[in-house]
């Protein structure tokens, strides 16, 4: 038997070759899959499992989900387990709608016969900062609902703090925290889009406990043991929570803050399978 599985759309990215270097490390017996190689008949025995999230542009959720139904029902830890029976599909939506349920401080969606230019509209689904767009004028909204249909958009208020953060949070305790800047000239603040990353420099204690405080209640209540949670201060001057992330990117993060998320997620599995 494995001590881990990890399965993924893309083996050679960042973040599965990051687990395999630090679960070897640990002299812990590793395997990366990838989606497009799954034989549902023939799975692979391991301890724990971690499932990266498919591409929404694949129809891979329901293997996804087949993967997960299977590795349950064999009492293997699965990081974020919880969630991914709760959600499948955690888009940007069914996200809004839990933050209104849960208290969750966020940026409320407009209609769109409500917006003003400037605002935000954004696809459902997407990664990276895809499908993410500054509206500035009819002819710009009319390029984004040639691509998209206007029930699967999101619309905000566009927020001028000119930047936001990546906290992650690890088992109810958070690992970090990033700063995200555009680039000069654009809007978008992810690491994959250019934008500038460092470590965040917290302005008080108050301040880095509010963050932390947001960050792990939105972990909780969407059940994720491991989370990016994204944060903006509001056009209100409150922090608001952009979104969640259940199977983020570190590339960037471990960069700008030094800590090494693999190795803390390899040694919270380790200690999960050790209780069993």
């Amino acid at each position: 038997m494995l001590d881990l599985l990890v399965f993924t759309q893309h083996p050679l990215a960042y973040a599965p070759k990051r687990f395999k270097i630090e679960a070897e490390l640990h002299n812990l017996s590793i395997q990366i899959i990838s989606y497009k190689k799954v034989d549902l008949n023939n799975l692979l025995e391991a301890k724990a499992l971690i499932l990266r999230e498919p591409d929404y542009k694949k129809d891979l959720y329901k293997l996804r989900d087949e993967i997960l139904k299977y590795y349950v029902s064999k009492n293997t830890i699965i990081l974020n387990k919880e969630s991914y029976l709760k959600w499948s599909v955690l888009d940007k939506i069914t996200q809004h709608d839990e933050f209104k349920k849960s208290g969750i401080s966020y940026i409320p969606l407009l209609k769109l016969s409500d917006a003003k230019y400037h605002f935000i509209a954004k696809n459902k689904l997407g990664s990276h900062g895809e499908s993410v767009y500054k509206i500035t004028s009819k002819e710009d909204l009319d390029r984004v609902l040639q691509k998209h249909k206007i029930e699967d958009l999101l619309i905000q208020e566009f927020q001028t703090s000119g930047f936001d953060l990546r906290v992650i949070v690890l088992g109810g305790r958070v690992l970090g925290i990033m700063k995200r800047t555009p680039k000069v000239g654009e809007f978008l603040s992810n690491y994959s889009q250019g934008g500038g990353i460092e470590r965040y420099k917290v302005n008080s204690d108050i301040d880095i406990k509010n963050i932390e405080n947001i960050a792990t209640k939105t972990a909780t209540h969407f059940k994720l043991d491991y989370v990016g949670v994204d944060l903006m201060i509001g056009n209100d001057g409150e922090w608001k929570v952009l979104e969640v992330n259940r199977a983020c990117q570190f590339k960037g993060f471990e960069k700008a803050t030094g800590v090494n998320v693999a190795k803390e997620v390899i040694q919270t599995l380790q200690g999960l399978t050790l209780q069993l």
